[in-house]
């Protein structure tokens, strides 16, 4: 049985603001097992299944829920639109974890092969254990625009919500402050859909183009979520501690269709942040200060960071380890990087439109890619012949496991940008609004000002050198 429960939005100590009676009211949450209860959550089928009268017309042979139908049929097109580059990658299944979705549900299989039995989605065998999950789609009949379908069966709900495997319940809660701007977030629903069906039928006439109802589909969701603000998405990841919502998985050209209390939003971004923090690993003084050592630990017990601090500090004074903070200093890492190359004659065929991409590929197959990679990644080479030191401290962190680097620099960002920074604001300034795009703040435009002073002394007081920014009129 559900009990009341007090749950008050979390104020920070020096602010003014008190709570009267009236919001004291509006404060209080429902709570059912030690989670704040959610009534129902819509999700989102292809229009023309009704998964109701499926279920009536062929009753399951084994004891089931319909609710649980709803959440599996909806990952199909919900799980490609959290990542931009799942749907422009999209090979026509989508792979669906059978471990995350076994901690959901777990007798799912069931509810999967009546799925398949009533030809109403398709099943890719073709996976690898440990490499590939299997893959899943809508039959023929059901590539359509899709539709809202509420659940209310509160396990599941809860499962969802609160206990799925990479959700980190405690950063989550601290940073609850964040969640209380998504309900004046006005979104213009019938703008987003006219552009994105423009989009749909300009995809549909490109042949080159595969699946343009799933893309249509996948982008439509995010933004469709953001118009419901029934429950948003909200939950900091245990891997990186990164912030996910629905802002996050956005596609850029849906941004426009934002506005806080009808006034223009406004991204603030880190000028080529990957290359900016990873400046803290290259000088031992910041590498202490930035915890990255600790860091390291935590994200992979064997990394060996006795001999990384006695590599950082025998190069820190290094004529490339110098070379590259200054290119990043510049706020046009990219660029600049491009025109060294050019200038050391490489790429000189590439044209000047195309050099920007064809070196952030170089950094980032460098930073991410697996060490052994540079046997046959010409691109990988090039970056340590520019900067061998830097690439010297770039194997050293990736030397147990390739994924450490890009873990420890999102979590570095995180820190810095969610817990430092939007802190920093949310007591100095409580009514400022502000929404995280992992390395961004987004705010309205009488805040630019402000937030871009708060990231910068943040930055600045962090990785110790001065930060460059971008700032994005929403509109």
């Amino acid at each position: 049985m559900a009990v009341q429960n007090k749950v008050g939005i979390a104020f920070p100590a020096n602010s003014e603001r008190s709570v009267n009676s009236s919001e004291k009211a509006t404060l209080e949450v429902r709570t059912k097992g030690g989670f704040p209860y959610i009534e129902k959550l819509t999700f989102y089928l292809p229009e023309n299944l009704d998964i109701d009268q499926v279920l009536q017309n062929s009753p399951p042979q084994f004891n089931h829920c319909r609710d649980k139908f709803v959440y599996i049929l909806s990952l199909i097109y919900s799980i490609p639109s959290r990542k931009k580059k799942d749907i422009e990658e999209y090979t026509g299944y989508t792979p669906i974890s059978s471990s995350i979705l076994g901690s959901t549900i777990k007798d799912y299989r069931k509810y999967i092969d009546y799925l398949i039995q009533q030809n109403i989605i398709e099943e890719d065998r073709s996976y690898i254990p440990d490499t590939k999950c299997r893959g899943f789609r809508f039959a023929e009949p059901y590539g359509t625009v899709l539709k809202p379908v509420e659940i209310t069966y509160w396990k599941l709900i809860k499962n969802i919500t609160y206990l799925r495997k990479n959700y980190d319940q405690g950063s989550t809660n601290e940073l609850s402050h964040l969640k209380q701007w998504f309900k004046d977030l006005d979104v213009d629903l019938k703008g987003a859909k006219k552009y994105l069906k423009r989009k749909f039928k300009e995809e549909c006439r490109n042949p080159d183009i595969e699946f343009p109802e799933l893309r249509y589909n996948s982008r439509l969701l995010p933004i469709q979520k953001l118009s419901e603000k029934e429950h948003p998405l909200f939950f900091v990841d245990k891997t990186a501690g990164r912030l996910h919502t629905y802002i996050t998985q956005l596609k850029t050209e849906l941004r426009r269709y934002l506005k806080w209390k009808d006034k223009i939003l406004c991204s603030i971004d880190i000028s080529n942040s990957q290359p900016y923090l990873l400046q803290s690993f290259l000088d031992k003084e910041t590498y202490d200060k930035c915890n990255n050592k600790e860091r390291l630990e935590t994200i992979e017990t064997q990394s060996d960071t006795i001999m990384l601090g006695v590599l950082i500090e025998s190069i820190s004074q290094e004529e490339d380890i110098i070379l590259f903070k200054s290119i990043v200093s510049s706020g046009q890492f990219y660029e600049e990087f491009g025109r060294l190359l050019k200038e050391n004659g490489e790429f000189i065929d590439v044209p000047e439109s195309k050099m920007r991409e064809t070196v952030k590929d170089i950094t980032f197959s460098t930073l991410f890619s697996k060490n052994s990679a540079i046997r046959y990644r010409n691109s990988i080479k090039i970056f340590e012949r520019t900067f061998p030191n830097v690439y010297k401290v770039i194997k050293k962190i990736k030397e147990n496991k390739h994924n450490v680097l890009a873990i420890a620099l999102q979590n570095l960002e995180a820190e810095l940008v969610l817990h430092k920074t939007c802190k920093k604001i949310s007591e100095e300034r409580p009514d400022v609004p502000i929404f995280t795009l992992h390395d961004s703040i987004v705010t309205t435009e009488e805040n630019i000002e402000y937030v871009q002073s708060a990231l910068h002394s943040v930055m600045k007081e962090n990785i110790s050198v001065e930060p460059n920014f971008k700032v994005e009129r929403w509109e």
